[in-house]
């Protein structure tokens, strides 16, 4: 700091160290551990007519970091002279002094590296047990993460982001057919306790055996007839829907290309749902994507982007939401020491007002439980169907256009009759069209769906959900398999 304020730049100091192990296990043995630890410093310089650089390192030492200082302030005197944009905002962000470290009883080194590679085994086992045709790969990653944050204005905080998560990939072949099929189960949470525990493990259990019972079922499955038909998500395709598509429209330094942005600025104070339909995002403790310090050392505030049906807020941080015509909201984050931050999500959640009752949880809810939902609330038309979309697995956005495609597990057709299993078929449509359609929510929010979201060549941990499921009535711009 000191060396910062002789050559007259801001500085911003990043300093992280991170630990983190990963277990992976294939049909019951394991096949892999993997120990990483790092740790180093990023410096993000300013000077006084707006140009700035970054520079890093994992020698910290405060010879080593002087240098950095020097290497950034030098660099960014030198991008003058070929027209870099200039940056503000860094002056208006406030002076935070903060420790924000959480404590768990079952971090990283919680528990013994047999024990957790004898559950990652474990969990395996639970899928194969079911029927000779599954095969399973589970995955399980910890992960200790700390960051101080300091700034030329007296800024200096401290916040960790524990997390960890188990990820079991499902797979039936039916040799004499020479069918296939696929789903996963995942738990996600702060530490081990996900799996540790009596709780976590029930849940990963319960998890396990919903999905090996859909994958087996869809080895004799037929098709969907593709078309627009009223349709109900689960929870985590509703979050994939909320992040991909919507959350990333908010996020403030992309308003010149996104949906919702107009010339330039968010569209705060537009209508584009009904007044049950709200959109938050924000840190929860306890999440996979905890992270309540911004990366530029801004405490990061929860934010309703959607509310009541209306564009409320953007996800802004301090260098990107003057120009979006918008507050920033501390919405900066980092992978690494190494990179600059960027506006980001943590945990978003698409919830809707008044749902449909669901007073089960949801590892126990079939599909005969999702079509007495809708026939309680005469949601069910009489001799049509509605068709149940269950599973998240990826899907893509063109935030200018607002189009998205997504993949669901599968899919259940429900109709006053019967309930038909299909095989997954794609989910695709308009952003702002599957917003206006949803016309219910079932149960209590969910919102521990965990995932990794990549930006700008950076990935960092994301969560969120929803009530476990959305009602999205149909539309001709929202439409189940191909054309």
């Amino acid at each position: 700091m000191e060396r910062s304020h002789e050559l007259g730049v801001y500085a911003i100091l990043r300093l992280q160290h991170k630990v983190e192990r990963r277990v992976s296990a294939v049909n019951a043995a394991v096949d892999g551990v993997i120990f990483e630890e790092t740790c180093g410093v990023g410096v993000h310089v300013i000077t006084e007519s707006g140009m700035s650089a970054h520079a890093s390192g994992d020698c910290v030492t405060p010879e080593c970091v002087e240098q950095l200082v020097v290497d950034a302030a030098a660099m960014a005197a030198m991008s003058e002279a070929y027209g870099a944009v200039r940056v503000s905002g860094h002056e208006e962000m406030p002076r935070l002094i903060t420790s924000r470290l959480r404590e768990c009883a079952k971090g990283i080194d919680g528990i013994s590296p047999d024990e957790e590679q004898r559950l990652v085994v474990q969990a395996c086992r639970e899928a194969m047990s079911m029927d000779p045709r599954i095969a399973c790969h589970t995955s399980y990653r910890i992960v200790d993460e700390e960051w101080r944050i300091v700034r030329s204005d007296g800024t200096d905080a401290v916040f960790n982001m524990p997390r960890a998560a188990c990820h079991v990939s499902i797979t039936a072949r039916d040799t004499a057919t020479r069918k296939a099929a696929s789903v996963a189960a995942a738990v996600s949470g702060q530490d081990a306790s996900i799996i540790a525990t009596g709780d976590g493990w029930s849940k990963l259990v319960k998890r396990i055996r919903k999905s090996g019972h859909t994958v087996l079922g869809l080895l004799e499955a037929g098709s969907v007839k593709a078309g627009s038909y009223r349709i109900v998500i689960d929870y985590a395709l509703a979050k994939g829907l909320a992040h991909e598509a919507f959350g990333h429209s908010a996020e403030s330094d992309g308003m010149d290309t996104s949906i919702l942005g107009r010339n330039g600025k968010f569209m705060s104070g537009e209508r584009v749902a009904s007044d049950i339909v709200s959109i938050v995002d924000g840190p929860v403790e306890g999440d996979y994507a905890y992270q309540p310090i911004s990366a530029n050392g801004v405490v990061r505030r929860t934010v309703d982007i959607v509310s009541k049906g209306v564009l409320a807020s953007a996800l802004a941080d301090a260098f990107s939401a003057k120009k979006a015509g918008v507050e920033p909201t501390g919405a900066g984050r980092a992978e690494s020491f190494v990179n600059v931050p960027i506006p980001r999500m943590s945990n978003i959640r698409l919830t809707v007002a008044d749902p449909l009752p669901m007073p089960m949880q949801f590892e126990d809810v079939g599909p005969e439980h999702v079509r007495e939902a809708l026939v309680r609330a005469n949601l069910l038309p009489a001799g049509g169907s509605v068709l149940y979309l269950s599973g998240y697995k990826g899907g893509q956005v063109n935030p200018a256009k607002g189009d998205f495609v997504f993949n669901c597990s599968a899919i259940y057709e429900l109709s006053e009759r019967s309930i038909r299993l299909c095989q997954p078929a794609i989910f695709s449509g308009r952003v702002l069209s599957a917003l206006s359609s949803i016309i219910a929510g079932i149960g209590r929010p969910i919102i521990d769906a965990q995932g990794t979201c990549g930006k700008s060549g950076q990935s960092v941990p994301s969560s969120g959900g929803a009530n476990m499921f959305l009602v999205i009535d149909a539309s001709p711009d929202i439409r189940i398999g191909g054309v």
